[in-house]
């Protein structure tokens, strides 16, 4: 089709669009559950919105209960890293970098969402095709929205590590670090 001087948006679409028939085919034959077709069919629809986005940052931020983003367009991240926090845009050069508990801030144009990560990495990739899309792929222990965190609950939490007792050294490393973490939670709750 390439060769016949079909240009290669159309050329795009249809190959999706001859997916999509063969997915719901493959379905009316009863070889594939009605949700398996449903679920492919907004994958499909998914990645054709995809195709269409560029020169933006693809944000995919997962922990291993979910994943938040897949490959979401979005203009930057500030992330808390080891070093200090920093922020990642489209273009940025190329870096792997442990991240630290803290709160990571997704801007999407005048829209602005927080999240508190206990810690895990960032890794940023250049695009591999032609649509300038760079890639940040942030992987979490645990990654949640701040306004799902309890303030009260980490005081309460807090106090009983310090008020636990400390006579091993497995004890006094359990309340330090423990109380690092909670006092970062406590600072992203605010």
């Amino acid at each position: 089709l390439k060769s016949q001087g079909i240009p290669a948006q159309e050329l795009a679409w249809t190959c999706s669009a001859y997916r999509f028939i063969e997915f719901c085919i493959i379905g009316l034959l009863g070889l594939r559950s009605l949700a398996a077709m449903a679920f492919r069919a907004s994958r499909l629809a998914r990645f054709a919105s995809e195709a269409s986005v560029t020169n933006r940052l693809l944000l995919t931020m997962t922990s291993p209960g979910e994943g938040i983003y897949m490959r979401k367009a979005v203009d930057s991240v500030t992330v808390p890293g080891t070093e200090g926090v920093f922020t990642v845009t489209n273009n940025h050069s190329l870096i792997v970098s442990q991240l630290k508990a803290g709160v990571i801030n997704v801007k999407d144009g005048s829209e602005s969402k927080d999240y508190f990560i206990s810690d895990g990495f960032l890794f940023f990739n250049h695009p591999t095709d032609g649509s300038g899309c760079c890639t940040a792929e942030i992987s979490g222990v645990e990654l949640v929205p701040t306004s799902a965190l309890d303030k009260d609950r980490a005081t309460q939490v807090l106090s009983e590590l310090m008020a636990a007792p400390k006579d091993t050294e497995w004890d006094r490393t359990k309340a330090a670090l423990g109380s690092a973490l909670v006092q970062q939670v406590l600072k992203a709750a605010e």
